[in-house]
């Protein structure tokens, strides 16, 4: 039995970020019928497009040596002095740590917003067409009952594939699926979830595929191939869909008077209320209801909420809004704080906002809106990717596994990965989870003709995880390959790059191939 890439080689260590799962939709029903998933608290199968932002946000880094630690910053205190709420200034100091006057609740009303929703209107039929997207269309309340069902599942596709995606990434993939599957029962009858997942190669968050499908044959099942004009309905029975998707659908296909608060439009109504607070029940109730009100004062609903996403996506930016060209500034309580004198006057208790936390002092800026949020921290984890190559017959086959239905990469192929429980794991460790792998896949094999190469590790970041992939490399030789266990399958390495598989593992197989190339 002959082997080959024996010898050792130095390492190779990378950085990778890629947001590559958690798509999430904010959710405000109540905690005990909500779950969790480890980013926020929110509702189990929803998604949304909740920024806009590729799947694979970096190139490779070299990583900093692991188990180094720098210099923990210093403790600095703020020494405040008090001053009575009848003082007509903050002092400095109080203004640096963060402390506001207490402002009324009416602050957050979102009255002086509701006459402008004529010029909100005005301002999206000027700009609707301008970034080509084929899924938005104008509202014709003469279409059939089947037609504003066609309409529906054109729009779900297009809020599904929109999450965490930017536009013009999305314009290619819609008009493809839509090719392949024109209606929900064309999508419907599709029984290899393979076939979805390789039209949605290269998009990221094979989440959404998955979730499409699994709508499709919902709706065909139990609705009679019509996605269900009711809210409510709609985002308890359909998975995938939570309360932003099935606003976004209802109110454009069907004209149903729904408010639809993504990210985008979350941020612009924290600015518009001048709401300074973690986006928790309260806040988000806030802005909820100011949205619903907000709809109800229209005939275009759809229109509406389409013009408060765009709004937030293209004026009302996280950094540098164009508040200048925002049709909505003279309504704006963030705008006007930044523009007017604070009022000296104290609100009555009963009337004092109970929400929002001390407004930070950075020049007045509107961009003081929303509140950041404090995010949970990343959990660490390690794991070993075993990279098996079999020669036999004078042709090269690799090894890959599928991932389960359910959890990371649910779905996706991979080079066999094993997760261990330390952190960083030592090498005898490691050694010791690549034997173990092949000698499942080749029974017939000893550890002492394993003969392991070391390639080098990546840090890949998921939404939720810093994860540390350590590369192993086995070559054999065998005189007959075996069939596959359940769940792998043997693969030529030219086939590798047209399988369904993560960015993580195509960083693996890029790793692999320089090794192999440089021997």
């Amino acid at each position: 039995m002959s082997r080959k890439s024996t010898r050792t080689v130095k390492a190779i260590h990378y950085t990778g970020l890629d947001v590559e799962e958690e798509i999430v939709e904010l959710d405000t029903r109540p905690a005990k019928k909500r779950k969790t998933n480890g980013k926020r608290v929110i509702g189990d199968d929803d998604f949304t497009n909740i920024s806009s932002g590729e799947d694979d946000i970096t190139e490779f880094e070299p990583t900093k040596k692991r188990g180094t630690k720098g210099p923990k910053p210093k403790d600095k205190k703020l020494k405040t002095k008090k001053r009575s709420l009848d003082d007509s200034e903050v002092d400095d100091e109080l203004a640096v740590a963060g402390v506001s006057i207490p402002h009324s609740k009416s602050l957050h009303n979102g009255a002086k917003v509701k006459p402008l929703t004529g010029s909100l209107l005005e301002w999206f039929d000027s700009v609707r067409d301008t970034r080509g997207m084929p899924w938005r269309k104008e509202y014709d309340p003469s279409l059939s009952e089947d037609e504003k069902a066609q309409r529906a599942y054109e729009v779900l596709v297009s809020e599904i594939m929109l999450q965490q995606t930017q536009v013009s990434t999305v314009i290619r993939y819609y008009n493809a699926w839509l090719e392949r599957f024109p209606t929900i029962k064309d999508l419907a009858d599709v029984t290899d979830i393979e076939e979805v997942n390789a039209l949605w190669k290269g998009l990221g968050y094979y989440r959404r595929a998955k979730a499409l499908l699994e709508a499709s044959k919902k709706v065909v099942k139990d609705f009679d191939g019509r996605i269900p004009k009711d809210v409510a309905v709609m985002e308890k029975e359909v998975p995938g869909v939570g309360r932003y998707t099935a606003g976004a659908v209802c109110s454009i296909a069907y004209g149903v008077k729904a408010p639809a608060v993504d990210g985008n439009v979350q941020r612009l109504f924290s600015r518009l209320l001048a709401i300074h607070a973690q986006p928790k029940k309260a806040a988000l109730d806030l802005i909820w209801n100011a949205a619903s009100k907000l709809v109800e004062t229209t005939d275009r609903p759809g229109d509406l909420n389409q013009a408060l996403i765009e709004l937030g996506s293209t004026i009302c930016k996280p950094q540098n809004p164009a508040c200048g060209n925002c049709p909505l500034k003279d309504g704006c309580a963030a705008y006007r704080l930044a523009n007017e004198k604070a009022a000296d006057t104290v609100p009555d208790i009963e009337d004092m906002c109970n929400v929002c936390e001390p407004f930070p002092d950075d020049g007045k800026a509107v961009t003081r809106f929303p509140m950041k949020v404090i995010k949970k921290a990343q959990r660490r984890e390690a794991s070993v990717v075993t990279v098996l190559q079999v020669e036999f017959a004078g042709e090269e086959w690799l090894l890959m596994s599928q991932r389960p239905a359910k959890g990371l990469l649910a779905g996706l192929w991979e080079f066999p990965t094993t997760d261990l429980p330390e952190e960083e794991p030592g090498l005898p460790e490691r050694l010791k989870a690549t034997r173990t792998v092949v000698k499942k896949a080749l029974p017939q094999m000893v550890s002492k003709d394993i003969l392991p190469v070391v390639v080098g590790d990546f840090l890949h970041l998921f939404s939720h995880i810093r994860k540390t992939y350590f590369v192993v490399l086995v070559t054999i030789s065998l005189d007959l390959l075996p069939s596959a266990n359940d769940g792998s399958k043997w693969v030529k390495p030219d086939d590798v790059g047209s399988m369904n598989v993560g960015k993580s593992s195509e960083k693996v197989w890029t790793m692999i191939s320089n090794h192999l190339s440089s021997i």
